[in-house]
């Protein structure tokens, strides 16, 4: 099967000679980067994004600190080269590097007559350079950027949620330059053919109805500001959004540095606890040997009592004369001499037995040693066993009076916090858009004239949507989508609609996996016909908002997220998804070797996260 656009292999971030790098190694197919929240996925997420011409840096993370910069490594399908892009943390011009190591500085920002930027260089390995999309309604044209279909197919956390069409970016003066994107990638005939319209007939008309739209918009944003009972001052949102964050930040920082303690008394506890029964254990032996060693003892001496009233008798029996014989009782003179020749020497018995005693006492003299010795080593090991129980006491103590209550008042901190940002941010995010929507209203007033919308460019064929929005249902039945029933395309929302009922009129967990449906159905569509796609998705958190599903979405099942994997990797060989996600994809997935599947633990073991701990040299990383 034949590739088109470009692959990344690899993601690095770098710094001084003493640090270890931070990277990522990518495949073709399905990637799938999981693991615990602050491990560092949106982070490598934000770092993809920006060496591809983000103008906004990644997010400053304390585990970063010191690194320096940031490497892409590209594949080029179409000439089977590899490239390397390196950007600074702290932003500036992409420098492109070659197998051979030339080298070239790219601009950053994009300018259609400069083939020296990075979005020029995108655009050629992605087939897209030279191409025009319109971006007014009286038909003005532009160069297009690789930034204008970056939305498309590198979708944030943030917007993979968004309460609108993915088509947009959330720009609203970007509309009509979106729209012609999407209607391109669809078609594959860009606006190099329209010619700007002088036309100015009922252009007052359309300025009223401009105005009297933006008023609305401004007026439903004001009403969405009062629901949340926030402060209706920016200034003062923008301070408490600053609280939180340090917040978050400082509370991330004790949170870490609690854990590390947490860890270090984990470990003395464990290793008291093992040394404590090596110490039980040897001292169950020595019992055991103690009462053997008695026992020998008193044999030894029932021994000797016996071996000396066995010589006390041969020395009182050497003693006495002999008048009768010991064998027959006959008289010294009648006795039978053979008798007297079979007798054996009392006085010699009992000098055998004397030397036995003798030995025996050596061996009583070694016994007493030995019981010593153990005597002694008993009383050392009873002093440590006293010893290391006070230890595993103590540390057990510290973690359950002092370090878990501390862990979970940090947890619950950050939990806090992290829900206050979001408000936060999203009342602020209103005041951007009203300010947006106001400055847009100014616009329209001061003009004199306003730009009419024509219907020929705003209408997109029907055979292309119908063929896109197949393509979308067919991904959620793959998917197995609760109650799917048929997928088309509005096109006033220019948006999809799933069982006659619109995309965003769900709640975001249903807009995530859709939105997700809607960006991967896009690149299948332009790989199926060959139109032009850099060939490349990367979604981040397309399926964790179904931790805690939305009330309306009770019946939402869990098996869309195996089958989202499953499909993935099934359909998808000939272009490279990179999916960053809270969950382990199934363990079928995992096992059958047809994606590169990276885990983050979050913690010592296995690899922590994306930046390498500094605490374990051998970890691969945290967010």
């Amino acid at each position: 099967m034949s590739q088109q656009g470009f692959r990344i292999r690899r993601l690095a971030l770098t710094g001084p000679p003493s640090m270890q790098d931070a990277e990522l190694l990518f495949e073709d197919g399905l990637n799938v980067i999981s693991g615990p929240s602050d491990t560092g996925k949106t982070f490598a997420f934000q770092c993809i994004d920006f060496v591809l011409g983000a103008s906004s840096l990644p997010k400053s993370i304390p585990e970063a600190e010191g690194y320096e910069s940031l490497h892409l490594d590209i594949y080029d399908c179409r000439n089977d080269k590899t490239f390397s892009l390196s950007r600074s943390l702290k932003g500036g011009e992409v420098l492109l590097a070659d197998e051979h190591g030339h080298e070239q500085v790219l601009a950053e920002k994009h300018k259609a007559d400069d083939p020296n930027s990075v979005s020029q260089w995108l655009l050629r390995l992605s087939d897209l350079d030279g191409k025009r999309i319109r971006k007014d309604a009286k038909g003005a044209t532009r160069s297009f950027s690789f930034r204008d279909m970056a939305h498309l197919s590198v979708v944030s956390e943030s917007d993979i949620i968004r309460d609108g069409s993915p088509l947009f970016s959330g720009q609203f003066i970007k509309k009509t330059e979106e729209e012609s994107v999407y209607r391109f990638l669809l078609s594959g005939v860009d606006d190099s053919s329209i010619v700007q319209s002088p036309d100015k007939k009922g252009l007052k008309q359309h300025a009223a109805a401009k105005e009297e739209v933006l008023e609305q918009l401004i007026a439903r944003v004001d009403v969405r500001i009062a629901e949340t009972e926030l402060p209706a001052d920016l200034e003062v949102l923008t301070n408490q959004l600053r609280e939180a964050e340090e917040s978050i930040e400082q509370v991330t920082q004790d949170l870490h540095e609690t854990r590390e303690s947490a860890d270090l008394l984990h470990e003395a506890r464990r290793s008291a606890w093992i040394r404590l029964k090596q110490v039980e254990s040897r001292l169950n032996v020595l019992s055991e040997l103690q009462v053997r060693f008695s026992l020998l003892d008193a044999q030894y001496a029932s021994d000797i009592s016996r071996l000396q009233a066995i010589a006390e008798t041969g020395y009182r029996l050497g003693e006495m004369a002999l008048d009768y014989c010991p064998v027959c009782g006959a008289s010294t003179e009648h006795a039978d001499i053979s008798h007297q020749e079979c007798q054996i020497d009392p006085l010699l018995a009992a000098e055998s037995c004397a030397s036995e005693i003798q030995r025996i006492n050596g061996l009583i003299a070694d016994l007493g040693a030995t019981r010593a010795d153990i005597e002694r080593e008993v009383y050392a090991l009873a002093n440590e066993k006293s010893q290391v129980q006070d230890g595993f006491e103590e540390a057990n103590s510290e973690l359950e009076e002092n370090l878990n209550p501390d862990l979970e008042e940090a947890i619950s901190q950050l939990g806090h916090w992290r829900d206050q940002r979001e408000r936060l941010g999203e009342v602020v995010a209103l005041f951007a858009q009203k300010a947006e929507l106001e400055e847009l209203l100014v616009q329209v007033k001061g003009l004199a004239s306003s730009e009419a919308e024509s219907a020929s460019f705003d209408t997109l064929d029907p055979s292309y949507t119908e063929a896109f929005a197949k393509l979308v249902e067919e991904r959620l039945t793959a998917w197995s989508f609760p109650s799917l029933d048929r997928v088309t395309f509005d096109e006033k929302a220019r948006d999809i609609l799933i069982s006659g009922r619109s995309r965003t009129s769900h709640g975001k967990g249903v807009r995530a996996v859709t939105h997700a449906a809607f960006t991967l159905s896009l690149l299948r569509y332009c790989l199926d016909k060959g139109l032009p796609h850099s060939g490349v998705v990367v979604l981040d958190s397309p399926l964790v908002v179904y931790r805690q599903p939305d009330i309306e979405e009770k019946d939402f099942s869990e098996d869309v997220k195996s089958a989202f994997f499953r499909d993935l990797c099934e359909s998808f060989e000939d272009a490279q998804i990179i999916i960053i996600e809270n969950e382990t994809p199934p363990s079928d997935v995992v096992e059958g070797g047809k994606a590169n599947i990276v885990t983050f633990t979050g913690t010592s073991v296995g690899r922590s996260g994306f930046i390498p701990s500094p605490r374990h040299s051998g970890m691969e990383a945290t967010e």
